[in-house]
Formats: C-alpha cells, sequence, structure tokens
C-alpha cells in the first residue's frame, strides 16, 4: 500500500468518516494530507526530505513504503485537525440566535461540542505528539540531556565567587545536607 491509501483511512478514521455514505472523498482527503505533510514538514525534521505537489496531488518519497512513523503519526493528525477546523469554521457560519418575547432559538450552543473536539481531538493530539517528539530528540537526532538544567561551578571557582555557592547553601538549610 502507499500513502494515498493506508493515511486516507487513518484521516477518515480520526474525523469519524469510515460509514457509507463518506462525508469526504478521497481525493479531499488526500490533498488535505499533502496540505499537513507542508506544514508538518515546517515544523518537524522528518527523517526524509519530502517533495510536496497539492495540484498532483504527490509526496515523495512514499512515507509508508519508507515506514516513517513520525511522519505516518503525524500528518493524519494533522489533517484531521485541518478538516475538524473547517466544520467548525462552517457550523459556525450556520448558527443562529433568534429571540421573539419570551422565546428564544439558539443554534450555537452545539459549537460547545465543535471546540471539545478541537480543544481534545486531533489538534491537541497533533500538538501533545508533536511537542513528545521534540522533548524526546526524536525528530532532531538530540535527546534528553542535551542540556546543562542547573548550577555549574568551574573547577577554578570557589564557593564565593560562583552563582552554584548560593544554590548549595540553599540546597544545604533546605535538605540539611552540605554542600559540595
Amino acid at each position: 500500500m502507499s500513502w494515498d491509501v493506508d493515511l486516507v483511512w487513518m484521516v477518515r478514521i480520526l474525523v469519524g468518516d469510515i460509514d457509507s455514505p463518506q462525508k469526504y472523498t478521497d481525493a479531499y482527503i488526500q490533498r488535505v494530507i499533502v496540505t499537513a505533510g507542508l506544514i508538518v514538514d515546517t515544523e518537524i525534521v522528518l527523517s526524509y526530505d519530502y517533495v510536496y505537489n497539492i495540484g498532483d496531488v504527490i509526496i515523495s518519497p512514499d512515507p509508508v513504503v519508507n515506514d516513517d512513523s513520525i511522519f505516518m503519526a503525524l500528518v493524519p493528525l494533522k489533517a484531521a485537525c485541518l478538516i475538524t477546523q473547517g466544520e467548525f469554521k462552517q457550523a459556525v457560519g450556520q448558527g443562529i440566535k433568534v429571540r421573539d418575547g419570551d422565546s428564544a432559538i439558539d443554534t450555537s450552543v452545539s459549537f460547545k461540542g465543535y471546540r471539545d473536539i478541537l480543544e481534545l481531538g486531533p489538534c491537541a493530539s497533533y500538538e501533545r505528539l508533536k511537542w513528545t517528539l521534540q522533548a524526546s530528540g526524536a525528530t532532531t537526532g538530540g535527546g534528553p540531556g542535551k542540556a546543562v538544567v542547573g548550577p555549574y561551578r568551574g573547577s577554578t571557582e570557589t564557593g564565593l565567587n560562583s552563582l552554584s555557592w548560593y544554590y548549595d547553601q540553599l540546597a544545604a538549610t533546605a535538605t540539611g545536607r552540605s554542600s559540595r
């Protein structure tokens, strides 16, 4: 299989469009996937240098054939996010609020469900997964422990001429332990 089959099914599952009749055509979802790929490629360093063509609906090399699991995890989530954002925008345009005396009709109450989908659904999942991958170094070749995250004392420094001496004093009083 290739991306234009597997990723389309992944997006359909994420947006709940698997039952017949399907709301979105395969061609539409493929274009959204190419668009999502372009966006993801600007936010994450991917394993391959992909070439995207929205007009011809091309992603090359094929991420499914190359088993690029990061691409196959992030891009369908981003595509589903784009689709749900479009559905929300369309629903907002169709909402009405009418009040006549004591009677009121308000169809905008149903927007809360769309907002929940945007805040908790594919958009939120995409952001969490992207952050997790970036923090783990999976997308940059780095990893945890690549930065110093605390006070540093050089070998020529004495206790009173470094900022870390003050941290040592604070730690000693807070924990009852002596300084380094």
